[in-house]
């Protein structure tokens, strides 16, 4: 009996020293914020890649909603309590990464938004607007990035799931859906 649990407790501290060695192939979660102000708007960021939402790749340690506030600051915002919108993962093409893109949507409280450094320009679109925005970069970004907002943006009382595959073209980003929309459940 006293060898079987010594047996068990030597392979958890082997499995837990194991599990702590670097990764070769680093996967990532990057989070989004879809924040909405008091007319129905939509904040985006342009930078090299086009329109998107504001968003950032963690690797700082924070809870996701501390990661959304300092987010949201980064932008000069303040929201209100954020709500799940979606949970999407791209697999490449050009990597062996695979990223899981979590967006997150929430009202404007307060603040004045202003494009953070590296960034081109900050700007309140309409829902179809900021769709039709993102899709006039798909060359720079994946065409994935319109579907998902198109789907999260026109149903928003629905949390969305999602997998796309991502490579490249030449100079432009191409992608297809891996697994199809499926609602996670209701958003609040």
């Amino acid at each position: 009996m006293i060898r079987t649990l010594l047996a068990i407790f030597a392979m958890v501290l082997w499995t837990g020293t194991a599990s702590a060695q670097p990764v070769e192939d680093p996967n990532y979660t990057t989070q989004n914020l879809i924040i909405v102000n008091d007319a129905g708007e939509v904040l985006l960021q342009r930078n090299f890649m086009g329109w998107s939402t504001p968003g950032v790749r963690y690797d700082k340690r924070l809870t996701i909603r501390e990661g959304l506030a300092d987010l949201a600051r980064t932008y000069g915002v303040e929201i209100d309590e954020v709500r799940l919108a979606g949970l999407f993962s791209y697999r490449y093409g050009y990597t062996p990464a695979i990223s899981t893109r979590s967006h997150y949507r929430s009202r404007l409280t307060g603040g004045t938004a202003r494009a953070p450094a590296g960034f081109d320009e900050l700007r309140w679109f309409a829902p179809d607007a900021a769709i039709a925005a993102i899709a006039s970069d798909s060359q720079k970004s994946p065409p994935a990035l319109v579907e998902l907002m198109r789907q999260m943006l026109g149903q928003p009382e629905t949390i969305w799931t999602g997998a796309f595959y991502i490579w490249q073209d030449g100079e432009t980003y191409r992608s297809k859906m891996l697994e199809p929309f499926l609602p996670l459940g209701q958003a609040r």
